[in-house]
C-alpha cells in the first residue's frame, strides 16, 4: 500500500478541481513569492511575503519556485522562436519610428566563472524637445529581452519579442548600437534595412584612446583634442575627423593603437554620419542599452556575494525582463498555465507508476496436461436438442429447472377460490 505522502502527491483530484499550483501555496501566494524573488534575493523575499501576507517560507523554497516559474517562461519563449522561424507569420502593428539596441554584461558564475548575458532593448522614439539650448530625442515604452546564450541562439530567441512589439510593420527602425561584429549580424538578421547607428560614446572613447596614446591619459591635450574631435564628429560628421587620424598616422606609422582605432572608425564611417541622424529626429546614443544592464541584469544578478548556475541564469533573466518591461499580468496567466500543464504530467507519470506497482506479476505459463475427453452422452430417443434462439433466452416449459423447489418462494398464499 502506497504512504500517505505519495498518495498525496498523485491523487488529489481536489487540486485540479481548483486549478492549484503545485506546492503548498495558494495561486496568488504563489505569484506574490515569485515575484518578490524577481525583484530582490531570495532570502529577503520569503521574509517581506511574511511580513506582507503572514505565511512563512523557506529561501529553498522561494529559490525552487521562482526558477520554475522562470523556466516555465524560457520554455514558452522558445517555443514561440521556433514556431516563428518555421512559420513565419506576419508581425503584429509597429509604430512610427522604433529603435533597437543590444549589448551584454557580465554575471557572476559558481567557481569565480564569468559570462556575458546579452541584452536587447526596443523602443518608440518620441518626438525631438528643446531642452538646454539643444535638441533632445527620448525613447520610451522599452522592453527587454536576456539571455545567456552565444549570439546565434540570442538571435533565434529574440525573434518572439522583435515579432511582438511589430519591428517588421514600423514605418522605419534604427539600429543603435557599438561596433561589435555580433551586433551587425544581429541587424542583418532581424532586420537589415534598419538604419544603423554607431554609438557616439563608443566612437568618442576610441578617439580618446588615441589621444591618450598620443599625449597621455590626463594631460591637457589629450582632453582638448578630444573635445574638438567631438565636436565637429557630432556637429560636421566623421568625414574631417578620419582626415585628422590618417594624418596622425603618417607622422606615428609605429603607433599600433592609432592605426587600430583608424581601421576600426574607417569601416563604419557610414554609421558616424551624427548631423543626418539628428536631423532626421534619432537619438546618436545607446544609453537605454546601458541603463537596461544596469536594471535588468546587474541590479539582480550582481549582488554581494552572488554566484549562479549556469542553467538558472535565464529563469530569473525571462522573470526580469517582464517586470522591467512593465509586462508581468499579462504573462503570468501563461506562466501558471505551463506550471499547472507540467504538474499534471507528473501527477499523470505518477499514477501510472503505481498503477504497474499494483498490478501483480503476470503468472509463468506452464504447459498444462491435456484434459480427457469423455465421449457425448446419448440422448434419449425422442428427445430433440434444444436450439437457442437468439435474443435473451429463456428455458422452456418442460426444462427441469421449471421443476426446481428451491427456485420459487416456499410461501404460497391461499387460494381463495378453493376454500
Amino acid at each position: 500500500m502506497p504512504s500517505v505522502r505519495s498518495v498525496e502527491r498523485s491523487f488529489f483530484p481536489l487540486d485540479e478541481e481548483l486549478e492549484l499550483l503545485p506546492g503548498s501555496l495558494t495561486p496568488y501566494l504563489h505569484e506574490s513569492l515569485v515575484r518578490l524573488g524577481a525583484w530582490m534575493p531570495f532570502k529577503f523575499a520569503a521574509a517581506l511575503l511574511e511580513d506582507l501576507q503572514g505565511v512563512a517560507v523557506s529561501k529553498a523554497k522561494a529559490t525552487r519556485d521562482t526558477e520554475a516559474a522562470g523556466a516555465a517562461y524560457v520554455a514558452l519563449q522558445t517555443e514561440e522562436a521556433d514556431e516563428l522561424e518555421r512559420c513565419a507569420p506576419s508581425a503584429g502593428p509597429g509604430s512610427d519610428k522604433m529603435v533597437l539596441s543590444a549589448d551584454g554584461a557580465m554575471v557572476p558564475l559558481v567557481h569565480g566563472a564569468w559570462a556575458e548575458v546579452k541584452t536587447l532593448v526596443i523602443g518608440e522614439v518620441e518626438p525631438p524637445i528643446w531642452k538646454d539650448d539643444a535638441w533632445v530625442v527620448h525613447t520610451g515604452k522599452l522592453s527587454y529581452f536576456s539571455r545567456l546564450v552565444t549570439s546565434m541562439q540570442f538571435e533565434h530567441l529574440t525573434l518572439s519579442e522583435v515579432h511582438r512589439r511589430g519591428v517588421a510593420n514600423s514605418r522605419a527602425v534604427a539600429a543603435l548600437m557599438d561596433g561589435a561584429e555580433w551586433l551587425q549580424g544581429f541587424v542583418d538578421y532581424h532586420c537589415p534595412e534598419a538604419v544603423r547607428i554607431l554609438d557616439f560614446p563608443h566612437a568618442g572613447q576610441r578617439l580618446g584612446q588615441v589621444a591618450q596614446a598620443l599625449w597621455g591619459e590626463a594631460s591637457a591635450e589629450t582632453q582638448q583634442w578630444t573635445h574638438t574631435q567631438l565636436h565637429a564628429l557630432k556637429h560636421q560628421g566623421s568625414a574631417d575627423v578620419l582626415n585628422t587620424l590618417r594624418e596622425l598616422q603618417q607622422q606615428h606609422p609605429d603607433l599600433d593603437l592609432l592605426q587600430e582605432n583608424l581601421a576600426y572608425l574607417e569601416k563604419r564611417h557610414a554609421q558616424m554620419d551624427y548631423p543626418a541622424f539628428q536631423q532626421q529626429g534619432w537619438p546618436i546614443g545607446s544609453g537605454i542599452v546601458e541603463s537596461g544592464n544596469k536594471l535588468v541584469v546587474e541590479a539582480r544578478l550582481k549582488g554581494a556575494g552572488m554566484h549562479w548556475k549556469r542553467e538558472n541564469v535565464d529563469p530569473l533573466l525571462a522573470l526580469r525582463n517582464l517586470i522591467c518591461s512593465d509586462r508581468w499580468a499579462q504573462e503570468w496567466p501563461r506562466i501558471e498555465g505551463r506550471l499547472r500543464q507540467q504538474a499534471a504530467q507528473r501527477r499523470q507519470a505518477l499514477r501510472q507508476k503505481h498503477r504497474q506497482a499494483k498490478s501483480p506479476p503476470a503468472p509463468l505459463e506452464t504447459p498444462r496436461p491435456p484434459v480427457p475427453t469423455t465421449p457425448a452422452r446419448p440422448r434419449p430417443a425422442g428427445q430433440e436438442k434444444t436450439t437457442r434462439q437468439p435474443g435473451r433466452w429463456r428455458p422452456p416449459a418442460d426444462h427441469p429447472w421449471r421443476r426446481f423447489r428451491f427456485g420459487r418462494s416456499l410461501y404460497q398464499p391461499s387460494n381463495p377460490a378453493k376454500n
